[in-house]
């Protein structure tokens, strides 16, 4: 699955002169948290976020430093910290560096951008035009969409094992050989020790991941810590 078929197609965009209030009202009426800055051929040039629009003269929201720190302040980001607070067209408050994906890009990678950039959504281009936008929302409905479907045949018992341990001791961070199993008509039953809660929770995660895996009762076990003398 990749962004062009996880993403909106219907997307709201302003031009460079569309006004500050403008672009806070679009924001608001539809409940999205960015908007594109196209031109001419749904050429993206930019994009305007929440974030841009945080800091603005007209709600007294400005920057504002320590006087000691204002002194030695450097002049080029003051500058653009005005723009960006009094500026009244998309192109004077728009973050001019865009964050975006190919429309190839899978949703891991897009996952992993999200993240990386501390964004909610990015616009996905095609050669530099504007075709979508993918967001964590679109993600989770991808996730949901996913999620329902028929359940698949149950495998058998000893298939369904061998399925948890491949996926067990194919992990670095478990020391499989304390860790034992039994499966029951896709119940699993967890024993043995780790060596930390978060362990405790990533196995069982990794056991309920495992297709056919219906019930995973979990008797795992902290190593008891050793205190040094």
């Amino acid at each position: 699955m990749d962004a062009r078929e996880a993403m909106t197609r219907d997307v709201f965009t302003v031009g460079p002169d569309n006004t500050v209030a403008e672009i806070a009202t679009l924001l608001v009426r539809h409940r999205i948290s960015a908007v594109p800055v196209v031109e001419g051929d749904n050429n993206v040039i930019g994009i305007v976020s929440q974030t841009d629009l945080a800091h603005r003269s007209e709600t007294d929201t400005e920057k504002r430093r320590k006087w000691w720190l204002e002194v030695f302040a450097d002049p080029d980001i003051k500058a653009r910290e005005y723009v960006k607070s009094h500026g009244v067209r998309a192109r004077d408050v728009m973050t001019r560096h865009v964050v975006s994906v190919p429309p190839k890009a899978s949703l891991a990678e897009v996952a992993d951008l999200l993240d990386r950039n501390r964004v909610r959504q990015v616009p996905v281009l095609d050669n530099g035009k504007l075709v979508g936008m993918i967001s964590r929302s679109d993600l989770v409905r991808r996730l949901a969409e996913v999620a329902i479907v028929a359940p698949a045949e149950r495998p058998r018992n000893g298939a369904l094992q061998k399925a948890i341990w491949d996926e067990i001791k194919a992990q670095a961070w478990l020391k499989s050989a304390y860790v034992s199993l039994t499966v029951a008509d896709g119940v699993v039953e967890l024993w043995g020790s780790v060596d930390t809660d978060d362990q405790r929770r990533a196995l069982r995660v990794l056991v309920e991941g495992v297709k056919g895996v219906r019930k995973v009762e979990d008797h795992v076990s902290l190593f008891p810590r050793v205190v040094g003398i």
